[in-house]
Order: structure tokens, then C-alpha cells, then sequence
């Protein structure tokens, strides 16, 4: 009988787990790490400092708009606390909300920046869930991790923004072939949201009052930062105009391509042209087997870098690295790009293999 129960309560757990494949944060503790945190739906829209239930926005296809559009009252509150007087939901208002929002996340890091301190944003990857006891390392602890190591290794006067976004969670990588295939188009899947979750973020990046801004990323969380600093879907919302914007991509599981193709479409102040106030720094590492889509143990099965979302950057594939760099010189001549081979690591993806004692200092070296 036990053995049963317990047979039942695995069956039960793995249903769950495939029931919903989306990370939400309705239910977070507002201040998670005991930093500023700013939450995505997979749309891009910022959740808002109110608590919403995780099944009612199952129930809304995990999305923002439709939970406002099925819980009207709801939104009006939540318009209220925001100084925003709703009589209903529609697309219109959901904008004024969303952009008053993040309004409010600008004055509070604005207001928390003082003289001399930089911005640090952290961005998380794939497959992040949010909720200690996963089987898989969640995107907090992630933070902490990142966190501690820059400031041991002298970053800092800076002030720590975490970037939470949707980026799907399904358990685990394993020999069973048609169980990673379900992760591996989970991964394409996951490129959608980055994308609208980087749109979002833009509209918050641009309005930081601070001279010195540092971008972190982990893994998918690159195509966030991407679509955040550079003006890929022409929307006209502005590009960042500090002096020094630091972007810095640790396993970054995306195309050269994205970067060659779109890195001088800006709609900023700056004359980036002639003096470019950004500074791009890629870590790469040939042998991480999440990057290449190989098995861990031999390395030869798998569908590789190229299917269900291109990574060849971050594992160099091909010199795609290297040969984003050369780019770099001919078509890019005033802008700064540093690579580092973290190939030392091996081939772990975790947080904890390229933030380790000081693996990230010779990053943190080329911030200026």
C-alpha cells in the first residue's frame, strides 16, 4: 500500500509538473532577496507590488492582461494603488498601468542611487523556477550567488536590481532522449518571452538616472539584455543614454548574429557612433554541454547549438565568438567588445561554475 502511495504521489508530481510549465510569481514575497526586484509575466508586463494568486493566472493562460481582462474589479484595485482611476479593463488602461508600473520601479532605484553608485542588473536564465525545493537550483539563489561573488571580487558601490522573468521550467535533463526533447523545444519556446520580457524591460532600463549601468546575464537571460539595450523590434521606446552602460553576458545562449545584426539600432542621445557608451564583455566557454545541446558524458548526442534556439556564442562554436569580435573591429570600430574563455569550467551551465572564486573577476576588471 505504501509503495502504491507513493507510485501515485510521483505520477501526481510529474501531471503537475507538466500541467504547467510557466514560472509565476503572483504569490512572491515582494522583496525576495532583500533587494529591488522586478518581476515579468511572459508578455513583458511588470507584476504589480499586489498579491495574485499562481492558479488563478494558470487559469488566465499565465498572463497578466488576461487575469486583469477576467478579474476586472481586481484591476481596478490594482490600478488604485498605482493612482490610476479605472472604470474597466482594456487594452488602453492595461498600457497605462503597465507603464505606471514601471514609473514607480524607476523613482524607487532613482531614488535609492546616490552619487558615485552604479546600477546592477541581474538577469537569470532557462529553466529557473522560483520556489526553494525544485529539483533544480532556483533563480534567488542564482542572485545570491552572482551577488556574492561580484562583491567579493570588488564590485562595489552598487546598487542590485534582480530581473525575475518567465522563462518556463520543466524537469530535468536526463539519458532519456525524448524527455530532453520536451526541454529542448521548452527552450524554443522560452525565446518568445525573452524577447517581450526585454521590450518591458527597456522601458525601465532607459529611464535610470545613474552614469554607470552593469548588465549581468546568465545563459537565455542574454536575448533579455539584448532586446533591452538595442532597438530590435523598433518601438520607439528609448535605448540608454548613460555615460557607461556595462553589458556583460556570462553563457550567453544566443546567436552572434542577434548582436552583429542589431548592435548600432539605437534610439539613443548618445552619439554612439563616434563614442560608444556601451561595453560589451561575453563569456564564453567551448565545452558547457547545455550551450552545445550535447550529452554530458560523451558529448556526441543531441541536437547541437543550431535547433530549438541558436547558443553557438556562448560555447564559441565554430569561432562564433572570435569571429563576432573581428566584426567588431571592421563594422563597429568605435565600440569596445572583450571575450573571455571560461573554458576552465568545463562543462557545467550552473551560476555556481562561472561566478566560482574568481571567475568573474576578469570580467569586473574590464567595467570602467
Amino acid at each position: 500500500m505504501k509503495s502504491l502511495i507513493i507510485i501515485i504521489f510521483i505520477l501526481t508530481a510529474n501531471f503537475a509538473t507538466a500541467q504547467n510549465t510557466h514560472v509565476l510569481f503572483g504569490e512572491r514575497t515582494l522583496t525576495p532577496s532583500g533587494n529591488i526586484s522586478i518581476c515579468f509575466d511572459k508578455e513583458g508586463s511588470i507584476y504589480p507590488d499586489y498579491y495574485i494568486s499562481n492558479a488563478s493566472l494558470e487559469k488566465s493562460n499565465n498572463s497578466l492582461k488576461e487575469y486583469y481582462l477576467k478579474n476586472q474589479s481586481e484591476f481596478i484595485k490594482i490600478g488604485k494603488k498605482y493612482n490610476c482611476i479605472f472604470k474597466e479593463y482594456n487594452e488602453a488602461n492595461n498600457n497605462i498601468l503597465n507603464d505606471s508600473i514601471a514609473v514607480n520601479f524607476t523613482k524607487k532605484i532613482n531614488f535609492e542611487v546616490i552619487s558615485g553608485t552604479s546600477v546592477t542588473f541581474l538577469i537569470h536564465g532557462f529553466r529557473k523556477a522560483f520556489i526553494v525545493g525544485t529539483r533544480d537550483i532556483p533563480s534567488p539563489i542564482d542572485f545570491q550567488t552572482m551577488k556574492q561573488a561580484l562583491t567579493d571580487n570588488s564590485l562595489s558601490n552598487t546598487l542590485f536590481v534582480e530581473i525575475y522573468w518567465d522563462a518556463l521550467y520543466g524537469c530535468c535533463f536526463s539519458k532519456d532522449t525524448k524527455q530532453n526533447e520536451i526541454l529542448f523545444k521548452l527552450f524554443e519556446e522560452a525565446q518568445v518571452n525573452a524577447e517581450q520580457v526585454g521590450k518591458g524591460f527597456k522601458t525601465i532600463l532607459s529611464s535610470i538616472n545613474c552614469d554607470t549601468i552593469n548588465i549581468i546575464t546568465h545563459s537565455l537571460g542574454a536575448k533579455v539584455a539584448a532586446y533591452a539595450v538595442l532597438d530590435i523590434y523598433k518601438d520607439l521606446k528609448p535605448t540608454p543614454s548613460c555615460k557607461r552602460l556595462n553589458i556583460c553576458l556570462v553563457a550567453p545562449a544566443i546567436s552572434a548574429q542577434l548582436i552583429s545584426d542589431n548592435y548600432y539600432k539605437r534610439n539613443s542621445k548618445s552619439d554612439f557612433n563616434n563614442q560608444d557608451n556601451y561595453n560589451l564583455i561575453i563569456i564564453y566557454n567551448e565545452d558547457d554541454f547545455v550551450l552545445k545541446k550535447k550529452d554530458n558524458v560523451m558529448g556526441l548526442f543531441g541536437p547541437g547549438p543550431y535547433k530549438y534556439g541558436n547558443t553557438t556564442l556562448g560555447c564559441n562554436y565554430h569561432n562564433t565568438a572570435v569571429n563576432l569580435k573581428k566584426k567588431f573591429k571592421s563594422d563597429f570600430a568605435k565600440s569596445t567588445i572583450n571575450l573571455i574563455d571560461l573554458s576552465s569550467v568545463g562543462k557545467c551551465h550552473h551560476v555556481r561554475c562561472y561566478f566560482y572564486g574568481e571567475n568573474i573577476k576578469s570580467a569586473l576588471k574590464l567595467f570602467h
